[in-house]
């Protein structure tokens, strides 16, 4: 611990000593993160900036520190008035240091004054300890649904959507720099395209929310653990950004989104969504679930690039480093899974001949998206009252059984779509009169449609499906029979309009197909979207 101190600036030396303080506190613990150091003093703490000049942030000289502790305190009392008490300075002591009242012309340093905060009792730490409840979200999302409504709307040259993209843009910009040696290239390349696609489409949307006041004085550090659910008392959010009033001064929406984003990422995720509706019904106005879905993607992007920026300052054999860059690329892999919440309504329809790899993708596109998967395969050993490892019968595949089974696969695609309003569907549809009978299944909707063929060359899927046969559990009962008699049969998909069909070929591995997959979907589904605003 001596050799620690030894480390340590003086004056955070002198403050990690009881006796600094005049309450006199049985210990003091030391809390750092990478812009302060916060000193925690029985039931006070103390909180200094460190002396850093940085992109986002300026706390080079003494006076800009005083101004940011002033700044700390006025806007924090909005979301905690009995959490932040005062700032105080810090003078010299003879060889020593004491705290002063905030006006004292000797002052070297400032600190924030604060109640100590109920850490074991913030949203985070009760997602950890198994015991948050609903009752506390509804709570939560209230206590934030006020704080929206009373916070000052932002002044007019902070209401323009150009502002909006031109931080979207530098958060992809920053992170490609920040992940280059972390991240999959091809995985931001995707978040790029996606972000572009969804403003093209909703810039007009973004807009209008702005007009409408939606673009306030927010908090805009809305994390799990800054939010405190007292076993008495109201509400509480602390640690509000005051550095930068850009990064607060945004939609209300890509406030709650921050706190939606981070509950999934504690593995809280009907938490999350259940934050979102009571938010809606207490008032709050996020917009529709793609509007949320897109903040909250743009949010967990934010924290990769956090991720990445703090795994940079830790050296090669530190084994935090690695913990570090693992969390990077779980956010990344969560704002492309609120990417495709934020791309429904959608029924993506993945068709080709067996073997083609359609159902390898759409099992590799769930898992990452959290959309659910219907399979004829499933279906056909489902209605033919099978387990799915059994093989069906030859009477299961005549025409009329197939034409039954595109039906019923169109009906649970159906539900799948009421329930959540996105759906990935998994069959050959190689030809018209199985796509139509899904169709019919399926039935009158408004909901855009997409049919992927996913295509190989024949060598390669005869070989899939030689080797498919030896597999055990495997589901499918093609064999190099049925795709060769597929090819013969396949019709291409003329009745379906242009921009409704798309081709991948499928000889990548699954995960590059699922980036090549998104590319396809932002350049059909936005343009569709933002065609229908035009009309």
């Amino acid at each position: 611990m001596a050799a620690d101190r030894e480390r340590l600036p003086e004056l955070v030396a002198a403050m990690l000593e009881p006796g600094f303080y005049p309450h006199s506190p049985a210990g003091v613990e030391l809390r750092e993160t990478h812009i302060s150091w916060v000193f925690l003093a029985d039931d006070l703490a103390y909180k200094v900036k460190k002396p850093l000049t940085l992109p986002f942030l300026d706390y080079g000289s003494l006076e800009r520190r005083h101004q940011m502790c002033r700044e700390e305190v006025r806007l924090n009392r909005r979301f905690a008035p009995r959490i932040y008490r005062r700032v105080v300075a810090v003078v010299r002591d003879g060889d020593g240091w004491a705290l002063a009242p905030e006006d004292d012309p000797a002052a070297v340093e400032y600190a924030v004054e604060m109640r100590r905060i109920e850490e074991q009792r913030s949203i985070a730490a009760l997602i950890s300890a198994g015991a948050l409840e609903r009752r506390q979200v509804l709570a939560v999302a209230r206590r934030v649904a006020d704080q929206h409504a009373e916070a000052p709307i932002a002044p007019p040259d902070r209401r323009r959507v150009e502002l909006l993209i031109a931080t979207l843009e530098e958060n992809i910009a920053t992170l490609r720099d920040a992940g280059a040696s972390v991240l999959d290239r091809r995985r931001l390349d995707s978040a790029e395209r996606f972000t572009r696609a969804f403003v093209a489409a909703r810039g007009e949307q973004l807009q209008a929310r702005a007009g409408a006041g939606l673009v306030r004085d927010c908090h805009g550090d809305l994390r799990a653990e800054h939010v405190i659910v007292p076993e008495r008392g109201e509400v509480y959010i602390y640690d509000c950004i005051e550095f930068d009033p850009s990064l607060r001064q945004i939609d209300v929406a890509a406030d709650i989104a921050f706190l939606v984003m981070d509950l999934a990422a504690l593995g809280a995720e009907d938490h999350a969504w259940a934050l979102a509706d009571a938010y809606r019904q207490a008032g709050g106005d996020p917009g529709d679930d793609a509007t949320l879905s897109f903040f909250a993607a743009y949010r967990a992007w934010v924290r990769t690039k956090v991720d990445c920026l703090r795994a940079d300052e830790l050296s090669a054999d530190n084994p935090e480093r690695e913990v570090q860059e693992r969390k990077a690329r779980d956010r990344l892999e969560l704002g492309h899974r609120f990417a495709w919440r934020a791309r429904r309504p959608l029924v993506l329809a993945l068709g080709g001949v067996a073997a083609s790899g359609k159902t390898t993708l759409a099992l590799e596109l769930a898992r990452l998206s959290g959309w659910e998967h219907v399979s004829s395969d499933l279906t056909r050993k489902r209605l033919a009252g099978l387990e799915p490892q059994q093989r069906a019968a030859p009477e299961h595949y005549s025409r009329e059984f197939t034409l039954r089974t595109y039906r019923e696969l169109g009906i649970a695609a159906r539900a799948e779509l009421e329930r959540s309003r996105g759906v990935i569907v998994d069959a050959t549809f190689h030809r018209g009169d199985e796509r139509g009978a899904f169709l019919a299944g399926l039935g009158a909707r408004r909901e855009p449609i997409l049919f992927v063929v996913c295509r190989a060359s024949e060598e390669a899927l005869l070989t899939r499906a030689h080797v498919r046969r030896l597999e055990p559990g495997r589901v499918s009962d093609a064999d190099p029979m049925v795709v060769t008699r597929q090819l013969a049969e396949f019709e291409p998909l003329r009745e379906i309009a242009r921009e409704d069909r798309a081709e991948l070929v499928t000889e990548a591995a699954p995960r590059e197909l699922v980036t090549e997959l998104e590319a396809l979907v932002d350049e059909r589904v936005w343009r569709r979207s933002a065609n229908r605003a035009e009309v």
